[in-house]
């Protein structure tokens, strides 16, 4: 039940929404109860899209290096669906088991991506604001 003050004609009023079906609607006003008919159906509202900037152009030795077509062995794939917000990693870049290489977020949510061993990253399959699935390859680190 939502409840409104409103102003008509300069009297305050109490209204409480009580029950919407369809075009009928039940209202109490000052307490007092009214069913109430709209003369045509509310419009919801449709969500604004997100509009992002366009990434600039990165430079060759930073793009990502080409998806492979069957996912390869010992690449780091991604736990969850989500949005990856940053890559921390380089490629050629030696790193440590527990280092965080990516940042996704999932459900409001940032999840750090950790290398899984030690060694070089071979491959980046991703860059910020790409949408990931469920054991997509992120990274390969050999």
């Amino acid at each position: 039940m939502k409840t409104y003050k409103m102003k008509i004609n300069g009297n305050e009023y109490e209204v409480a929404v009580k029950d919407v079906n369809g075009q009928q609607i039940a209202v109490e006003v000052n307490g007092k109860a009214y069913n109430v008919e709209l003369a045509e159906q509310p419009k919801a509202e449709k969500p604004k899209p997100i509009v992002r900037p366009a990434a600039p152009a990165a430079a060759p030795s930073a793009a990502p290096s080409p998806r492979p077509s069957a996912g390869a062995a010992g690449a780091t794939k991604s736990p969850l669906p989500g949005t990856v917000l940053s890559v921390n990693v380089t490629v050629g870049q030696s790193v440590k088991a527990g280092d965080v290489a990516l940042v996704l977020e999932a459900m409001k949510m940032e999840n750090n991506i950790n290398c899984g061993k030690d060694g070089v990253v071979k491959a980046i399959y991703v860059q910020k604001g790409d949408n990931v699935l469920e054991g997509a390859d992120l990274l390969l680190i050999e």
